[in-house]
């Protein structure tokens, strides 16, 4: 059964959408971009109609992913479960996960890689807690292995968040001074050998200070 397009209107509060009319009826909103083939006086099926409304819900769940994703970067899991809280189907956002993993709208390996370097330079911590945290997003072991490979060692994170505390407690007495960066350290789950070896390295370090 053919319906006549008898009507097609820019929606007051989205200049992205149309609201279309048959036999002068509001019939349904759609996509600028899905109904662009769209004109007043065309005939049109009820299979076109059901197309343009799948097409235009698939528009609708890429749209808001790359909404999603303009702020920041973000894991693949990450879309996946915004877009299913949206309610959109499974099938739907696997297909546009697939057109932004295609366009490198989303890659996990490359989010891992940025997770690491922005956080070893903002808030140090340890290839362990690196790796605790890309998992909680649902990152595979696999990429993050291969990311942890270009993280600074233990060793350097360490002393830096070390020294960064340091300077905070330094009006502390030293036994103090120590007992409060052995806990900061392990709360980043640094292993006991490097939060030992790096206070020694930290006092050391201002003892020579104190002496020049």
């Amino acid at each position: 059964m053919e319906k006549t397009i008898t009507g097609i209107e820019t929606q007051k509060n989205n200049p992205n959408r149309l609201n279309v009319y048959l036999d002068d009826e509001f019939a349904f909103g759609i996509s600028r971009y899905v109904g662009a083939w769209l004109t007043t006086g065309k005939k049109i099926t009820n299979e076109e109609i059901e197309q343009l409304v799948s097409h235009d819900a698939r528009e609708k769940a890429f749209q808001k992913a790359l909404y999603f994703i303009s702020y920041h970067p973000r894991s693949e899991n990450e879309v996946l479960e915004k877009l299913t809280g949206l309610g959109f189907s499974d099938a739907l956002i696997d297909d546009v996960l697939e057109e932004l993993r295609e366009k490198n709208y989303i890659n996990d390996r490359q989010f891992a890689e940025n997770w690491i370097a922005t956080r070893s330079q903002s808030k140090p911590r340890s290839r362990k807690m690196f790796g605790y945290e890309l998992r909680r997003k649902q990152i595979s072991d696999a990429i993050i292995n291969q990311a942890l490979e270009s993280a600074p060692a233990d060793e350097e994170m360490a002393l830096s968040l070390g020294e960064k505390y340091y300077r905070r407690y330094m009006h502390l007495d030293e036994h103090t001074i120590k007992t409060k960066l052995k806990g900061v350290l392990a709360r980043r789950s640094f292993p006991f050998d490097v939060i030992e070896e790096v206070i020694i390295t930290i006092f050391e370090m201002k003892n020579n200070l104190k002496k020049e």
